[in-house]
């Protein structure tokens, strides 16, 4: 039996603004530990022409479960003692070097206010902003992003809040969605752009409906940690059409280098395929940089990154989800001008390109079994074979 593909001519999604990554505290930490011959290697494998050809950068306002330990900038509720020194130790000296290579699009995400901000007045494990503290935490989010940009990393857009419905037995807050309507109203007096929910996509259609309308955020920004989705992704850049789709993070668990690996490859294929055929501008991945042990974590949430060190943590390794990451960057390059695919299948993924003449389809196999596809474009129909957990291209 074959599934079938429609190249959409006529809807046309935007044009593609490329991947990224987070550099967090674990990240820059690692890649302090490398030889500085293998850390210009490094940046050459994310950054370079030649290799993943990063356009985006995520970074955390403070500490997050991937730190060394947990930190904050404050302690004073008048912000008196506010500093970024924690920063300048390993975050700082990468981000600056990254930034110096190339300019990258950045969004910065808090996972927690400061404890002097918050009931109860704890960091970890939830919690709420006080009501009374939300312009004092707009001045918080606003000293951080000047002392940021006087050290050259600028920031363009900003999540409020790191997963908003969640308690962690690391940092993070809890926001209604009311609250993250307030909240979002609050910082829009910050000369940066807004991009609400980083979270989950499993009912994003009802998260868009409570958070955007006559909202000042530019759009919504999301995670895979409960599956794709693409039903409900569809539903809102269909209803939401001049807002921004940004996917902000994603990961896979931890298990010792091997094998199993590939499956996890795919699993980042699917992904971004699926979210840049439902109107996601970009696509940004969790870590750079972890250990062979997948960390550094102070509260040992260890998990996979396309680049890890080696035992000995003197060299790095290009792992499969790298490979396969390097493989759909050179089939889909940022700029890329997308157009919509329908096809029913959770078998495979599909997303279309606009070329100078015609349209490039570029797919992913994401079983273990050869598929047979037709295609269908402007009332012309192909039928070919896609190899089991195959990347192809074709052209239209």
């Amino acid at each position: 039996m074959s599934i079938k593909i429609t190249v959409r001519s006529d809807l046309e999604l935007g044009v593609w603004q490329g991947m990224g990554g987070a550099i967090t505290e674990a990240t820059a930490y690692n890649f302090a530990k490398l030889p500085p011959a293998k850390q210009e290697k490094f940046l050459d494998a994310y950054y370079g022409k030649d290799g993943l050809d990063y356009r985006w950068l995520r970074i955390s306002v403070g500490s997050n479960d991937f730190c060394l330990k947990s930190y904050e900038y404050t302690k004073k509720v008048d912000l008196s003692d506010f500093s970024i020194e924690h920063d300048q130790k390993w975050l700082l000296p990468l981000l600056k070097r990254v930034l110096k290579r190339k300019r990258l699009k950045t969004l910065a995400s808090p996972w927690s206010p400061p404890k002097c901000l918050k009931w109860p007045p704890i960091q970890r494990h939830g919690g709420f902003l006080k009501p009374w503290r939300y312009e004092r935490y707009a001045d918080y989010l606003y000293k951080w992003l000047d002392a940021y940009a006087t050290e050259g990393v600028k920031i363009d857009y900003l999540s409020p809040q790191n997963e908003p419905h969640a308690t962690q037995i690391w940092e993070s807050c809890r926001y209604s969605y009311r609250a993250q309507r307030k909240l979002a109203r609050t910082l829009s007096r910050l000369n940066v752009e807004l991009l609400l929910w980083d979270h989950n996509k499993k009912y994003l259609a009802k998260v868009a409906d409570k958070l955007l309308p006559d909202s000042p955020a530019a759009g919504l920004c999301f995670h895979w940690y409960n599956g794709t989705h693409p039903d409900q992704m569809w539903r809102v850049r269909q209803k939401y059409p001049d807002k921004m789709l940004v996917s902000s993070e994603m990961c896979c668990g931890f298990s010792p280098y091997g094998p199993d690996w590939s499956r996890d490859a795919q699993l980042y294929l699917g992904e971004i395929i699926a979210d840049i055929n439902c109107g996601t501008s970009a696509w940004i991945d969790w870590n750079m940089l972890l250990s062979y042990e997948g960390g550094p974590s102070y509260c040992h949430n260890f998990v996979k990154s396309p680049i890890i060190l080696n035992e000995a943590g003197s060299d790095f390794i290009l792992t499969p989800i790298y490979k396969a990451l390097k493989n759909f960057a050179k089939l889909c390059p940022a700029g890329s001008k997308i157009v919509r695919c329908d096809y029913d299948s959770i078998e495979v993924a599909a997303v279309a390109r606009k070329l100078n003449r015609g349209y490039e389809l570029i797919l992913v196999n994401l079983t273990d079994k050869p598929q047979k596809l037709t295609i269908e474009q402007g009332g012309h129909e192909k039928t070919i074979k896609l190899a089991a957990s195959a990347l192809k291209s074709v052209k239209l």
